[in-house]
């Protein structure tokens, strides 16, 4: 495999453009690291624009952000780009962060079976993020997204880093709590709400396969 990012960057309705808008992050790491990056955005987040680039590239780090289920990892529309039982083996022996409802309950399983190098970071029970509703057209401008996507870019982009994928997980894992923590000491109705989303992506998050694997 080569050492390069493949991600997929949805934009259909507002969950995604926020998400893709934050993924620049971890796109700009990659790019400041002299890390080839292949972005699938829109439309090109589909299974067949997906496989075939992987195939091609063999790019070693994917991230894909969608929808899910347990069984499925969505691109652009909620049009399936992985699913198990039909084209998970192709996440095989990879370094994977989904950010992807449910999609680490079974199908991050299932295409890490008997892995030796590969591993996927993603989440057992919904991923959950509140945005300002005031900044819907303009993500840029939202102050509420950040204190949920910025931790879980720091899985990536831990990863971009040379770090192993446990230290990946843990540093997401971490900004979380931080956060966690500046919430429940500001107090007010929707910080309590903010930390309550916070812990679910905390125990929600997920490391399956080879702890130690790097880029």
């Amino acid at each position: 495999m080569n050492k390069g990012l493949i991600i997929t960057l949805p934009r259909h309705d507002t969950v995604m453009e926020y998400i893709t808008y934050f993924s620049t992050a971890v796109i700009q790491e990659a790019k400041n690291k002299n890390i080839p990056v292949k972005e699938l955005k829109e439309e090109k987040a589909n299974k067949e624009e997906f496989g075939g680039f992987l195939q091609k590239l063999d790019y070693r780090l994917v991230v894909l952000n969608g929808h899910g289920s347990e069984e499925v990892i969505a691109g652009h529309k909620n049009i399936p780009i992985v699913e198990c039982g039909r084209n998970d083996e192709i996440l095989k022996e990879r370094i994977v962060y989904a950010r992807s409802c449910h999609a680490a309950r079974k199908l991050g399983r299932e295409c890490m079976k008997n892995t030796r190098n590969g591993c996927f970071i993603g989440y057992d029970l919904p991923f959950m993020f509140y945005s300002d509703e005031l900044w819907t057209l303009n993500p840029a401008k939202d102050k509420i997204a950040p204190i949920f996507l910025q931790p879980s870019n720091a899985v990536p982009i831990s990863l971009i880093k040379g770090n192993p994928a446990s230290q990946a997980h843990e540093n997401g894992k971490k900004q979380m709590l931080k956060n966690m923590n500046k919430m429940m000491l500001r107090g007010g109705n929707d910080s309590f709400l903010f930390a309550q989303a916070l812990w679910n992506n905390y125990t929600g998050q997920v490391l399956i396969g080879n702890s130690s694997a790097t880029l």
